[in-house]
């Protein structure tokens, strides 16, 4: 999720002719147009618009950002362009933004160092689905940009692994729904952080990702599943995807990270709200560019480079980067550790639950409370166990469940085994000063009501922390 800044960003739009690419050899400020353009003279074919010497046959990466801007994301938008146009391509590096916009059109941009080429516009159809043009744009990308190594951006509000429930328009034609922006934040402002979403609940809570305000859609975590899958094996032919970003709030969660898991090998997202501003692009690209990196060197400097930017401006701030080979013996651990607390719920129910929700009480939960981080749960249900095989008497502060201690002590060496492979999962983490718990990976654990769409994805159904949940909340 970003949220809107006080700042303006004002654009504009230089009319003099609409296929040439503007810069301003001054200030270096940076000039595009989004009118239809004429393809530019090309020495290589099928590639109208290209203004530069042509790459190697097959680049090292194709770095693809899905810039979804219609909402009010937009102006943040064009400053991530700006900050990409400063490097820009590189005859190994393909820097490519699909950018839609308020308005039926999107722009398929080849960013370069100091301008951004116009390699189509597209129409974008009322009654097309955002997983429908995700895949047309990572078509065009892979076909007319071979390399070695992809990279997918999503670019957009976030709500993690929930899917929210959109309602009609009210009079003034905005859009009402049940969730939250991007955090503002200003460079030069510190106070502007005050009103960020995850110190203060100010804002209404916020979008899906890829949510087109326009269209009143977005694309589900079901719908991310199959996306993937499709660009991994159809258009990759069987080959994962080396990277998947979500420059987006609360997605580096497990329900997602297991629903691509299949399709990617790693995942760089943040467990907390982002601000507007998303990610240093600008450092991002001149590091891709200038230096020869692993999928996995690339997602850990990208969370290096959000520290960087950040750690000065405020102390609410997460991002990970995750090996996704290691989710499945992750979601394997948590099963289990839900079977078990089961058991001990089957044998004394009530002492049990007051049990889990002492842990749950003290762990780290996020602007959106019904999402908590794995590694702070583990190191609570830790303790909580310990406490219980040192004194299996005690009935203070809560009482300790009258269960089979073999459960307790299977649960202990469970969770000390699961943050073990929690520490392996998230290659690199990030957390500002007030959420130093933060380890990478949150996880779905409300403590009233379960949402409907939960159970819609992989986790849910394949294990047991659905019926623990319904365990805890009935």
């Amino acid at each position: 999720m970003k949220t809107v800044a006080k700042k303006s960003f004002f654009i504009f739009f230089l009319m003099f002719s609409c296929t040439k690419i503007y810069t301003n050899t001054n200030d270096h400020t940076y000039f595009f147009s989004h009118e239809r353009p004429v393809p530019q003279k090309s020495t290589t074919p099928n590639k109208p618009g290209r203004v530069v010497s042509p790459p190697a046959a097959v680049a090292e990466y194709t770095f693809l950002i899905l810039v979804h801007a219609s909402n009010n994301l937009e102006s943040f938008a064009q400053k991530n362009i700006k900050e990409m146009m400063k490097w820009g391509s590189t005859p190994n590096v393909d820097i490519l933004v699909d950018l839609h916009k308020t308005g039926d059109k999107s722009w398929r941009y080849k960013i370069e160092r100091g301008a951004c080429v116009v390699e189509s516009v597209e129409t974008r159809h009322k009654d097309a689905t955002i997983a429908e043009e995700v895949l047309s744009t990572a078509k065009w990308a892979i076909t007319q940009y071979p390399a070695k190594k992809y990279v997918i951006i999503f670019w957009n509000h976030g709500y993690g692994c929930i899917n929210p429930q959109l309602e009609t328009k009210n009079q003034s034609g905005s859009q009402v729904i049940n969730n939250s922006w991007r955090s503002p934040l200003s460079d030069t402002d510190t106070q502007t952080i005050q009103t960020s979403r995850a110190s203060r609940n100010k804002i209404p809570i916020d979008r899906s990702i890829l949510f087109d305000d326009e269209r009143n859609i977005y694309l589900s975590t079901e719908d991310l599943r199959k996306t993937l899958k499709t660009i991994s094996e159809t258009l990759l032919g069987g080959k994962k995807i080396d990277l998947v970003g979500m420059d987006a709030c609360l997605m580096s969660m497990m329900e997602i990270a297991n629903q691509i898991k299949e399709y990617a090998h790693y995942f760089v997202a943040s467990e907390e709200f982002e601000f507007a501003h998303g990610w240093p692009y600008g450092a991002i690209i001149e590091k891709l560019t200038t230096q020869s990196l692993t999928p996995k060197e690339l997602g850990q400097y990208i969370v290096t480079l959000y520290e960087n930017y950040y750690i000065s401006r405020t102390s609410y701030f997460t991002q990970a980067c995750i090996d996704l080979s290691k989710i499945p013996e992750l979601k394997d651990n948590i099963d289990i550790i839900a079977q078990l607390l089961l058991q001990g719920h089957a044998q004394d129910p009530d002492r049990m639950k007051l049990f889990i929700n002492q842990a749950r009480s003290q762990t780290l939960s996020f602007s959106l409370a019904d999402y908590v981080d794995i590694h702070s749960l583990y190191q609570e249900l830790l303790k909580i166990t310990q406490s219980a095989l040192d004194n299996p008497y005690n009935n203070k502060p809560s009482p300790v469940p009258r269960v089979n201690q073999t459960i307790i002590t299977k649960l202990h060496e469970t969770l000390s085994e699961g943050t073990k492979l929690l520490n392996t999962c998230v290659v690199q983490n990030c957390a500002g000063r007030y959420l130093s718990r933060a380890r990478g990976l949150s996880l779905y654990f409300p403590q009233k009501t379960i949402d409907s769409s939960y159970i819609q994805n992989d986790f849910a159904q394949t294990t047991q922390w659905t019926n623990l949940l319904m365990k805890q909340v009935c």
